[in-house]
């Protein structure tokens, strides 16, 4: 087991062995204190020996330094050694010369000329070095360190035999001038060596303690007062050098966790977007495997009810049809959570007409009231018409969220709806007020939490997913506005709506009014009068075939007349054939064998574009029913989306938007 460096004092998840360190930016600060605390040994970090980290301390922690920044450190000091090496030999060596030619005064110039060569030749492999580490680009590591070392020593030897070769035997002038050469030259490298304190330790001890030795053996005053400061000296310099490294170190470890930090929080942002996808392509594939079940589920269950005469079995009939009903509203709140967990929350602003959208709420939620015996009014503050610039079936579903909670938290008394628009900001306020349950004040938050309920034993008997609210909250937050909520028990609660839609004028033809996929649960049986009859011929591609039974039928009861083919291969050979009969508009299922109805509709439109035929309206039938699953559709080359499962006023809204209608009137 290899010896662990540490840091006393850090905090003990720096490196625990088997987990990946997580820091938070704001203990950066704090580590960096007590790392002024790290008690060195030597140049090194100081080390724990096995028999010290199977012999914890009081505080029973021994929190070691993680080993890449340990590397990463002395890489760093490295490259610090040797980022002054070549200017500053350069410099040193040019020094010398003129120490040498100072020197040839006072002493034997052979002398002088054997220490100056020396000293080259001990400066020359310095800066040799040097460039090689720079031009190979090499990586730091041991060796290349040791090998600095050994060149610095023997360049601070060099310098050291300049205090006993050089040295007048009776010019304490010259001795002086020379001494304090040494010592000049001493501080300087102490600034180039400062990463490092052994390379200051192997430069400046063998350049100062000989000359210092040799005065204090003279024994005379001169020379107990010379070699004195020059020892002196020589220790106030190890110990600005070790402080130095100290600081180098501490902001080092400052840098390299930091790094650490960001490369970790990169890493689990990358991680939580990857879980993030795999979770919404999950939920994705799993709401379209449900939906495709359930459409055929609700289907066949109208059909069934408009064919049973016994009542007691057209219960029964209605309590499968609701629970089914249920949860396709619950398969709707998750795709909804899902996308806003992912951010992926998408607004409309289109024109609607906002009053003929609060009374359309109030006509659907006023049935259930009036199931419960609820009184069920309006008090709606705006201009008929009221156009304005928004996404219409997001203001729907958190209207009829909001109405719809208030019916069900209330079993006796009235609910009312309010709607202005606030003169002083123009933001439209839809307050609900009911006289229910109420909600304590401590729920008050809470009930916007997911998968939360004011009262655990309220929501069950309620039932519901606990996320409408948190749903509907997110939806107004994205249109600019908010829901909040005031509440006494016992009295009931009033949820305020604020959306920021600004009026628009009429449009010229406005579009039909587009259903949202989870209000395909209001009930409608065949008996119900079909808000139009159509003409036209259609071609249904669909190759599951209760599907294709149920939207057959529904195309029959319109007046349709209906040709099914089970794949995209079919339904493009079908429509590129010069014999067979143009139809006026295609139901393409997007998922089928062979060939899928993306691809079948992009072969259509280049074959239309061929033969310069007209555009044929291409209205999808899937399953899918994410915001990306409809833009796939239209980028295809689609007309509209209709998510499974539909019903038949979403159906019939469709279409008569690319068929022609028998009535001259349209009630829907």
């Amino acid at each position: 087991m290899p010896p662990r460096y540490t840091f006393p004092g850090a905090p003990a998840d720096l490196n625990m062995a088997g987990q990946q360190p997580v820091f938070l930016v704001e203990n950066v600060t704090r580590l960096a204190t007590q790392f002024k605390r790290l008690i060195f040994q030597g140049p090194e970090l100081s080390v724990v020996s096995r028999h010290a980290m199977s012999h914890p301390s009081a505080s029973g922690q021994y929190p070691p330094v993680d080993t890449v920044v340990r590397r990463q450190i002395r890489a760093e000091q490295l490259r610090m050694l040797f980022s002054h090496t070549a200017a500053a030999t350069l410099v040193a060596t040019a020094f010398a010369v003129l120490l040498a030619v100072y020197a040839a005064q006072h002493v034997d110039p052979q002398m002088v000329h054997l220490w100056l060569g020396l000293k080259i030749a001990a400066a020359l492999p310095r800066i040799v070095q040097e460039q090689l580490f720079r031009t190979r680009k090499a990586r730091p590591n041991r060796r290349w360190y040791n090998w600095a070392v050994m060149l610095i020593l023997l360049d601070g030897v060099c310098w050291g035999l300049a205090g006993v070769m050089l040295l007048p035997p009776n010019n304490d002038l010259a001795l002086t001038v020379i001494g304090a050469s040494l010592m000049g030259v001493a501080a300087v490298a102490t600034f180039t060596l400062h990463a490092n304190w052994l390379a200051n330790v192997a430069y400046c001890v063998p350049m100062v303690l000989p000359m210092a030795f040799h005065l204090l053996l003279r024994g005379d005053a001169f020379g107990l007062y010379g070699g004195t400061a020059l020892l002196a000296f020589m220790a106030g310099l190890l110990i600005v050098a070790r402080r130095a490294q100290r600081t180098v170190l501490e902001l080092l470890w400052h840098r390299f966790l930091i790094d650490r930090i960001v490369s970790d929080k990169e890493a689990a942002l990358d991680d939580a977007e990857r879980q993030n996808l795999i979770k919404s392509q999950f939920v994705a594939t799993m709401s379209h495997e449900l939906r495709t079940p359930l459409h055929g589920i609700l289907g066949l269950t109208r059909m069934l009810l408009d064919s049973v005469p016994d009542l007691g079995h057209r219960k029964q009939l209605g309590l499968v049809q609701r629970s089914g009903e249920h949860l396709l509203t619950i398969i709707n709140h998750i795709l909804d959570f899902s996308r806003i967990e992912a951010g992926h929350l998408s607004i409309d602003h289109r024109a609607f007409d906002l009053d003929a959208l609060l009374e359309d709420v109030i006509s659907l939620t006023g049935v259930s009231a009036e199931n419960k015996g609820l009184i069920l009014y309006d008090h709606i503050q705006l201009p008929k018409p009221c156009w304005v610039a928004g996404d219409g079936p997001k203001v729907r579903q958190v209207l009829l969220n909001l109405v719809g909670n208030a019916i069900k938290f209330t079993d006796k008394g009235r609910i009312e709806v309010r709607a202005q628009r606030r003169a002083s900001d123009g933001i439209i306020v839809v307050q609900v007020v009911d006289s229910g349950i109420g909600i304590a004040p401590d729920d008050l938050q809470r009930i916007f939490d997911p998968y939360r309920q004011a009262d655990a034993a309220v929501g069950n008997a309620v039932g519901g997913t606990g996320l409408g609210l948190t749903i509907s909250r997110e939806i107004s937050r994205a249109m600019g506005g908010d829901i909040t909520c005031s509440s006494r028990v016992g009295h009931g609660s009033t949820f305020e709506f604020t959306v920021l839609l600004p009026g628009v004028a009429a449009p010229a033809s406005p579009e039909p009014p587009a259903v949202p996929a989870w209000e395909a649960s209001r009930p409608m049986s065949f008996d119900d009068e079909l808000p139009m009859r159509l003409r036209g011929h259609v071609l249904l591609a669909e190759d599951n075939e209760v599907n294709a039974l149920i939207v057959e039928t529904q195309l029959r009861r319109m007046g349709l007349t209906v040709e099914q083919v089970r794949d995209g291969q079919e339904a493009f050979e079908r429509l590129t054939s010069p014999t067979a009969r143009r139809p006026d508009l295609v139901l393409m299922d997007c998922q089928m064998p062979r060939m899928d109805g993306f691809e079948a509709t992009r072969r259509l439109r280049q074959h239309e574009s061929d033969q310069q035929l007209p555009r044929l309206p291409v209205v999808a039938l899937t399953a899918s029913a994410m915001a990306e699953d409809s833009e796939r559709c239209l980028n295809a080359g689609m007309d509209a989306h209709l998510p499974k499962p539909f019903h038949d006023t979403q159906l019939t809204a469709v279409l008569a938007h690319h068929l022609r209608s028998t009535r001259s009137a349209i009630v829907m």
